[in-house]
């Protein structure tokens, strides 16, 4: 899933003999999409990579906490961005669409692209999603682990509650900081904590974009379906062409009178 490949070729789903200048707008505007997930799909990868080092404590917090929020910060640039491309490019299909009509294969090349990059992005951004939700529940384990080296046992709903409501202070009452491994601990506590509330930041700021890509998915539904049926019935046919090919190649080399004239002329086959 992390293995990202910035060269890779966005698949053109069929071969259109077209020097159509709208055609070739469709696939420029298909490549600048692709390659724009492409990269989330690499900050997402940086982002787990940074939220592990963190929570083993092999870089320090300062470090951790700004690279941790600048990735979020161009997640949420180039994901703006995404959606307005993808805007753009729904518009272009239908204006494609008023222009060629529905059954056109120039408006099925641009709506196939539209749908493809828009699931692309949705899983994404899904991922991202996925990233900094597993984070949160790392780190609220952890500081439920160190709670209990300095002498107080929380539950995973009152950690969250802590969260939600932003009582730091009152949740923290009564906490034993006596002797180097207490201090240690609570070291550790408050780091996770304000990792816990530059998360949720990050998460709200990018809150509008989710609500977006929501929509996206719900009107993609339709869509999507009538592709994928598209797509299976070509495939059908293609198979069905090729065991007749296969059957004729077969019955071509059975034939004897093929036979005797590959005797002859060798160059006949």
């Amino acid at each position: 899933l992390h293995n990202v490949d910035l060269e890779e070729e966005l698949p053109h789903e069929a071969i259109v003999f077209d020097n159509s200048p709208v055609l070739a707008e469709v696939f420029s505007q298909s490549q600048e999409i692709h390659r724009e997930v492409q990269l989330i799909r690499l900050e997402v990868k940086r982002l787990r990579e940074q939220n592990s080092r963190m929570l083993q404590g092999t870089t320090t917090m300062s470090t951790i906490k700004r690279d941790s929020n600048a990735i979020g910060a161009d997640i949420k640039s180039r994901a703006e961005g995404v959606l307005s491309r993808l805007k753009d490019m729904d518009g272009t299909a239908h204006k494609l669409e008023e222009v060629h009509g529905s059954n056109s294969a120039i408006t099925r090349i641009a709506r196939t692209q539209y749908a493809c990059l828009s699931n692309g992005f949705r899983d994404a951004m899904f991922d991202y999603n996925e990233a900094e939700m597993s984070h949160r529940e790392n780190c609220k384990a952890q500081i439920q682990r160190q709670m209990e080296i300095v002498g107080r046992e929380v539950t995973g709903e009152e950690v969250e509650e802590m969260i939600e409501t932003g009582q730091w202070n009152t949740f923290a009452d009564n906490i034993t900081t006596e002797g180097k491994t207490a201090r240690s601990a609570l070291t550790q506590i408050e780091k996770r904590h304000q990792e816990l509330l530059d998360l949720e930041n990050r998460i709200k700021g990018i809150h509008e974009i989710f609500l977006d890509i929501a929509l996206l998915v719900e009107e993609q539904g339709p869509m999507l379906t009538s592709i994928q049926t598209n797509v299976q019935k070509t495939d059908e046919h293609l198979q069905d062409a090729l065991v007749k090919l296969g059957k004729a190649k077969r019955h071509d080399k059975n034939n004897p009178f093929k036979k005797m004239f590959c005797s002859c002329f060798p160059c006949y086959n």
